[in-house]
């Protein structure tokens, strides 16, 4: 029912203790003005979600009639009802929706567009900004300035529009640029792009190579991995051993069949390399317990607030500079100052991410407790029943 979906859909993630992450997906079918009446658009939406989630996602089907055309909104559970596994959202997903929903509107006579208005019309899409934040993301942490900024968008396969001061991208087969400021908001204009990159030193040069990186990554990672199996009762050792539990498998079997670096790629590395630095946090640190996360996050705190406020102050003065030579001057010591902040912004960043996967840990505890204790209870109402039956 619409007023408990809501709750409906909480309900199951708590079941599956998969509370956290991406909460549910969000899907859009529109109808040319006239074409369709507002119950045959409801109908043909229930049929698309039937067809498509039913039988293992909660969906929500909403016919709006506040525009000239008529359209559906789809809010799906991000948790699958069926068996807990959560909801892969990707281009094949998209490809799937359009093509069932063409074949529904075929059957009710109604239009549906061709494939080059298709890709117009998708070039919007949650999954294509997401990706396409992804790679900005990826190309400002990775660049030592503005040019190298371009140049890996450009190894991404992005066509780049650089005029005055705005800042434009696209994909093929997509045929609308995205002015990524107005897409994305103030912290991705030039200005602030540019200001990103000032910040942000690379840990490691830039290389189009996919395996290089992830590689990288899975190796540190695996060696720490095999350490601290050793430990049992340390932070470690409980991510680990329950990573397994809780199906989450990190492993890069073999090279990958790709020649270059892909946006779709950067996600799955960008994980890999979080893990694997939150591992050698942990261990440099010498963390193994809860609470000294915790003591150790509030001290980073107390270093990283006075050299965020002189940065700031920096970037003040930079404004109000008359010369290049002292406008070069505050450059540098605001690089500097950024290498002081950056290792501690991501030493806070880790104890946030090892905390969320703390409470995923004991989540999935109590939840074994409760299984066990209601095993418990149904063993001995069937050993009472049958001593019962036997003292007849």
């Amino acid at each position: 029912m619409p007023d408990t979906a809501l709750q409906e859909m909480k309900n199951t993630k708590k079941q599956f203790f998969k509370t956290t992450g991406i909460q549910c997906f969000h899907g859009v079918q529109s109808f040319i003005k006239g074409e369709v009446t507002p119950a045959q658009a409801h109908e043909i939406g229930i049929k698309l979600a039937e067809e498509l989630w039913g039988d293992k996602f909660q969906v929500v089907v909403s016919t709006h009639l506040n525009t000239d055309n008529l359209h559906n909104h789809f809010v799906l559970n991000s948790v699958s009802f069926l068996d807990g596994k959560r909801f892969c959202n990707t281009k094949k997903d998209y490809a799937t929706m359009r093509k069932v929903s063409d074949k529904l509107c075929e059957e009710y006579g109604l239009s549906v567009l061709k494939q080059e208005e298709k890709y117009n019309k998708y070039a919007t899409s949650s999954l294509y900004k997401e990706i396409m934040k992804d790679s900005i993301n990826y190309a400002i942490a990775n660049s030592k300035d503005y040019n190298e900024f371009i140049k890996i968008l450009q190894d991404l396969d992005y066509i780049v529009t650089d005029k005055n001061e705005t800042l434009s991208i696209r994909r093929e087969p997509y045929k609308r640029n995205t002015r990524i400021e107005r897409q994305f908001g103030n912290n991705y204009s030039k200005e602030n792009i540019y200001k990103r990159i000032l910040e942000t030193q690379p840990e490691y040069p830039y290389s189009p190579d996919p395996y290089l990186l992830a590689n990288r990554s899975y190796e540190r990672y695996n060696n720490e991995k095999q350490k601290h199996l050793r430990f049992k009762g340390s932070i470690l050792y409980l991510i680990f051993h329950y990573e397994k539990l809780l199906g989450i498998n990190i492993e890069i079997v073999s090279k990958p069949n790709i020649t270059k670096m892909t946006p779709e790629l950067i996600q799955a590395i960008k994980r890999m390399d979080e893990f694997s630095k939150q591992v050698r946090f942990v261990c440099k640190n010498n963390i193994n317990t809860e609470q000294e996360l915790l003591d150790y996050q509030k001290s980073t705190y107390e270093k990283i607030n006075p050299l965020k406020s002189e940065r700031e102050n920096l970037w003040k003065k930079l404004k109000r500079a008359k010369t290049e030579d002292e406008k070069a001057s505050i450059e540098n010591q605001i690089v500097e100052i950024s290498k002081k902040i950056t290792p501690l912004a991501e030493e806070i960043n880790h104890c946030t991410n090892i905390e969320l996967r703390l409470e995923r840990i004991k989540q999935f505890e109590l939840h074994q407790n409760q299984k066990l204790e209601e095993e418990r209870k149904q063993l001995e109402k069937e050993q009472a029943k049958k001593k019962k039956e036997r003292s007849r």
